[in-house]
């Protein structure tokens, strides 16, 4: 359910951005565009990295109050990394606290705890000083609203900074009100138990952060004002350098106000594609500034946004490599699968990838099998994972089936490695499969032409590859693909499925979820740029 309701949501955001365009006038938004010389395009861009240099200087005064002593550039590439998560994060601001915290914790040995305490205080802080901006404008913003909304609009700001202070001040006190909710909700538990220490771990650091650090708190309230000044100035100087239209403090407050209550509530789509921009447009439009300009702002800052978060997740793959990715950034490694299945499963018809894949074989070995190492290493580990081996009684399979055999290199290897006495490829590209069968002359092997996700090849077997497919399927056809293999596939066979980590856990879900199969073996192969999981199952 949640899976399909990030995907509705993705596909509104979409729609909103397109209506917004379609509207505005793609002509209307390029022109009022390229009215900001290149010159300012990298000025502006310099003030995105100086917001972003004081943010992380506003927490690295924190790591310093807890005692963590950390180079200046892992706090910095740790903030960028950081910030590039929170960005695809369906809902601003938060999301990349674990990335930043965990590059820290790795760079430095420091306690996870204590750098955990400092980003609880380090959003607290962001609080009290978005709080402050609010606060500022509501006398500026409020006359604007009508009188039945402006009571409504006060409660909200009241409740948000109530709020916001009393967290504050609760971490700072000591009061311990989140581990004991955790405490006593753990008591049967033994895991929420080990939680709930660890946050009385986090909230002593935060309360000795604030007894014996308060110096460092208020360098931080400092840096973190910086920072958002230069977020606060971002339609001052587009405007003033763009168009010559400076807009005075009173215009600023509004706008600054209005985007920073409505950032809460629009950035629900990925990087609230559609949403901010259709806020933006309303905020903007009460200042006089038509539809096109401001969305030829919403647009060039999105592009520089782009590319910080660009760099971020390139500094969090970087500092990603090794056996703890899987749980710190994994997921950012398998977004590109996901938006394979998203875009091959759901949003093309089952029709075109034929079209599609034939042709990209126009030539041979498109995807270099034959030559890849990462391909060679994964056809290794595919035989290897088996539970039978080829002894000395011939082959241990009698017939196995490959679904997406492509030219059939795969295949062929089974029947060659004496892993099985016959073989059948399946794929749905003519020309690939005329290759398959010219270069399996003489072989134990047929090929047939077939769409999975609607039929499979008549008979049993007791050995079934599936390797880097199941995207292609979407979720409703790889759930009927796992109900055709369970008949498919004799009692005591093995099926093994291959796609990429951590991608593997909804693509092969339907699969260990079936009650005809159980898990054999596993295994997560941590290649530095594409990570994948081989999973062998068991006929019942």
């Amino acid at each position: 359910m949640r899976r399909w309701w990030g995907i509705a949501l993705l596909l509104v955001g979409l729609g909103a951005f397109a209506l917004l365009v379609a509207v505005s006038g793609p002509r209307e938004i390029w022109n009022a565009a390229r009215l900001l010389p290149l010159w300012a395009l990298f000025l502006l861009w310099g003030l995105e990295l100086l917001g972003l240099t004081f943010w992380a200087a506003s927490w690295m005064a924190l790591l310093w109050g807890t005692g963590i002593s950390a180079p200046w550039r892992t706090v910095w590439a740790a903030a960028l990394a950081g910030y590039a998560v929170s960005y695809i994060t369906p809902v601003a601001y938060l999301g990349g606290e674990p990335v930043r915290g965990w590059i820290v914790v790795r760079r430095t040995g420091a306690d996870p705890a204590s750098v955990a305490g400092t980003l609880v205080w380090d959003r607290v802080v962001a609080g009290l000083v978005l709080l402050g901006f609010a606060l500022f404008g509501a006398g500026l913003v409020l006359p604007l609203l009508p009188p039945s909304q402006r009571v409504w609009a006060l409660a909200g700001l009241l409740a948000l900074g109530m709020a916001i202070f009393l967290g504050a001040l609760s971490f700072g006190l000591g009061w311990h009100w989140l581990s004991r909710l955790v405490a006593f909700l753990s008591r049967r538990s033994a895991r929420l138990h080990i939680l709930a220490q660890k946050a009385r771990d986090m909230e002593n650091t935060m309360h000795g952060l604030f007894r014996h650090r308060l110096g460092a708190l208020g360098a931080a309230l400092v840096l973190q004002l910086a920072s958002f000044l230069c977020h606060y100035f971002r339609p001052f100087f587009y405007f003033g350098l763009s168009q010559g239209r400076w807009l005075g403090w009173r215009e600023m407050g509004v706008y600054f106000n209005l985007n920073a209550f409505l950032s809460l509530f629009l950035w629900l789509t990925p990087a609230g594609v559609g949403t901010a921009e259709g806020g933006r447009v309303g905020i903007l439009g009460l200042l006089g500034i038509p539809p096109a300009s401001a969305l030829a702002f919403s647009l060039t800052y999105r592009f520089l946004e782009l590319v910080l978060v660009g760099l971020g997740l390139a500094i969090a793959s970087w500092y990603g490599a090794g056996r703890h990715v899987r749980y710190g950034l994994g997921f950012l490694r398998g977004l590109a699968e996901a938006g394979n299945f998203l875009v091959y499963g759901v949003l093309l018809h089952p029709r075109f990838l034929p079209r599609l894949f034939n042709w990209r074989f126009r030539r041979d070995d498109p995807w270099d099998y034959e030559t890849s190492p990462y391909e060679q290493r994964k056809y290794a580990l595919k035989l290897a994972i088996l539970p039978k081996q080829r002894g000395e009684g011939g082959p241990p399979y009698r017939r196995a089936l490959d679904l997406g055999c492509a030219e059939g290199l795969f295949t062929r290897r089974l029947v060659e490695a004496g892993v099985a006495a016959q073989a059948v490829g399946v794929d749905f590209s003519p020309r690939a499969l005329a290759r398959a069968r010219q270069k399996s002359a003489g072989l134990p092997v047929e090929y047939h032409e077939m769409d999975i996700g609607e039929s499979l090849p008549e008979g049993t077997y007791d050995l079934v590859f599936c390797s880097e497919v199941l995207y292609y399927l979407g979720y409703r056809r790889l759930k009927r693909l796992a109900e055709r293999l369970a008949h498919k596939i004799e009692p005591g066979g093995h099926l093994v499925l291959v796609s990429a980590w951590p991608a593997a856990k909804l693509f092969h879900r339907p699969f260990l979820r079936h009650p005809a199969f159980r898990l054999v073996a596993e295994h997560v192969e941590p290649h530095p740029t594409r990570p994948y999981a081989i999973t062998c199952l068991e006929r019942r």
